[in-house]
This record gives structure tokens, sequence and C-alpha cells, in this order.
């Protein structure tokens, strides 16, 4: 990659949402956390639409996998500078948290670099983590999160309604969930565009382009 030479501008955007900006240095080393944790109070989150996004949150492909008693979700996330100028801004990663679905136990991110992921830094905040990126003018980033919750109920959720904090739809959404055939029979809160058996596991597979949703992805089990 050449040197930077454009000014980089510091920017306070709202959530995947971007929120607000934390401070750049991780919590623990490697960005992981693989320790129990105590349930935390969901935050408050603004309702109203935000001013669309110097940065272009344009693309995901998200496998969710539900199993009694935890949820893993492992999501690949695209990002483009559309602004015109080099930037310095704070991602706001949120997790459904509540008394039913527990604050993540393990959590980690890798920042694709020149074909290889290596692990970014974050910092934990009551309902999610928040890391920050620097962009290159029209540079595109590519961030992998994972995390595993531990849940009270059979019930998985996947946040989808922050999109709206980018100020504009995802360009392509694409999602798998993956169930445990043994888990016996599911409640789904969307229309999967296909169903196919691997093994063990029963996968929905769901696509959207334009993506800009009023309502979270669920899964309910008996």
């Amino acid at each position: 990659m050449t040197r930077r030479t454009a000014i980089v501008t510091s920017v306070v955007l709202l959530a995947l949402g971007l929120l607000s900006c934390t401070g750049g240095s991780p919590e623990e080393e490697g960005g992981e956390r693989l320790s129990e944790t105590a349930e935390q109070p969901r935050a408050e989150r603004p309702s109203a639409e935000r001013a669309q996004s110097p940065v272009n949150f344009f693309r995901e492909y998200v496998t969710v996998e539900p199993s009694e008693g935890r949820t893993r979700v492992v999501g690949d996330y695209y990002f483009r500078n559309e602004s015109g100028r080099a930037l310095d801004i704070g991602i706001h990663y949120p997790f459904p948290v509540d008394r039913f679905h527990l604050y993540p136990f393990r959590v980690a991110a890798w920042e694709e670099r020149d074909g290889a992921f290596r692990p970014i830094g974050f910092t934990h905040t009551a309902d999610g983590v928040d890391w920050r990126m620097r962009f290159d003018v029209a540079e595109e980033r590519l961030v992998r999160v994972e995390y595993v919750q531990e849940i009270k109920r059979s019930h998985a959720i996947y946040i989808v309604t922050t999109t709206k904090e980018w100020g504009r739809p995802i360009e392509l959404a694409e999602f798998e969930f993956r169930i445990p055939r043994d888990l016996g029979e599911v409640e789904l809160s969307f229309v999967p565009d296909r169903e196919e058996i691997r093994g063990d596991t029963l996968v929905y597979y769901m696509a959207r382009t334009e993506f800009l949703p009023d309502t979270d992805l669920t899964v309910t089990w008996e």
C-alpha cells in the first residue's frame, strides 16, 4: 500500500452500527476475551435515523449457529470509504444482551490485510465492542468478528436493525443459520431463500439486496 499523504479526519459515527468513538487501545492483547462474564444490561440505542455515513458498510456474510445453551456467530463485514478523504472512525459492534442472552464469553476480531487476517484490538461496552479503523481515500476493508454467548432460553438473535444507523441500506447481506437437527422444530422470523441438510445440520440461507430491516433475525425452537 502506498504511504498515506492525505490528512486523516477523525469522525464520530453512529452504530453495525457505527457508534461513538472510543480510545484506540485494546482491552486485552490480540482483541480476544475467553473468560466468563457477568450478565450486562443492554444499553439504550438511538432511535432516530442518522445522516449518511462517509463510510459505507456495504456487504456482510454471517453464519449463526444456535444450539442448546449457546449461540455462535461469525461475520464478515465489508466497508468502503466514500468520503473523498482519509478517515479515522470508531466502530461499535452490538450484541443481543439481556437476561436470556448473556454477554459473550468469547469475542474475537480480525482485519484482512494483504490476503491474511490479523487480530485487531477492541474495548468492551455494556452491549458490544468498539474498535477504530483508518481508511485511505476510496479504500475497502474487511473485518471478521466471532462471538459465542450463553443463552438461557431456546431463542437465538442476530441484530440487523442497527443498519439504519449508517443512513443507507446494505448492498448485499447474506446469512446462514446452521441449526442442529436434534434441536427439533424451529420457528424463523424470516423467510429463507433455500434450506439444505449438511450431515446433522439444517442450513437456512437468506440473501437480501438493499437490506434495511425493521426487525432483527431470530430462531426459536422447542
